[in-house]
């Protein structure tokens, strides 16, 4: 106790310390003038107040004092009486279900980090509204090959033919690509 704490010397005399706690609270009473001169002073006031207790004055004796409350409680009767309310508020509600605020928040962020990192919708082709001119169009076949899931589409412009054959590696020289699709294994 490096402080001289006044709750500390009255939790000593309440008998309220246990343990370590009142052994270290007792030597440093024994040992520290200031705490020490705190600890005599509360204990002859607790000496006086114990040797002269209050005496409470009623001007009438108990049973008269009774009589008179169950008169007016006969007397009401039925009389309703009006008792204000607080007003319960968001931030009243929030304290009271502190636990409950903080799991939600926690699930929200949660699935909002699950939504942002993970692709949840795979991916297909979008549709536009607009249709463009019948040339535009590529036309996109579903092949029967040993490559799961593979398509292919054909581009026809004025310079050249492109065939795009998804699941294979790409390549930009067509005798390899040639050679990777004769060594499929069949």
């Amino acid at each position: 106790m490096s402080n001289h704490n006044t709750e500390i010397v009255t939790g000593l005399l309440d008998g309220e310390l246990k343990g370590i706690r009142r052994w270290l609270a007792q030597r440093h009473v024994n040992t520290c003038p200031v705490c020490a001169a705190e600890y005599r002073q509360q204990q002859r006031v607790r000496d006086m107040l114990q040797a002269n207790p209050p005496v409470a004055a009623m001007s009438d004796s108990p049973e008269f004092f009774w009589s008179k409350v169950k008169a007016e409680i006969q007397r009401r009767g039925d009389e309703r009486v009006e008792v204000p309310m607080p007003k319960f508020t968001f931030a009243d509600w929030v304290r009271q279900h502190q636990f409950a605020t903080a799991s939600a928040a926690v699930f929200v962020v949660v699935m909002v980090t699950v939504f942002c990192l993970v692709d949840v919708v795979p991916h297909r082709a979008v549709v536009t509204a607009s249709v463009p001119p019948a040339a535009d169009f590529a036309r996109v076949e579903q092949l029967n090959t040993p490559i799961p899931h593979t398509a292919a589409s054909t581009f026809d412009s004025e310079d050249a033919t492109v065939i795009w054959v998804t699941g294979l590696p790409w390549t930009p020289d067509m005798n390899e690509m040639k050679t990777q699709f004769a060594n499929l294994d069949t």
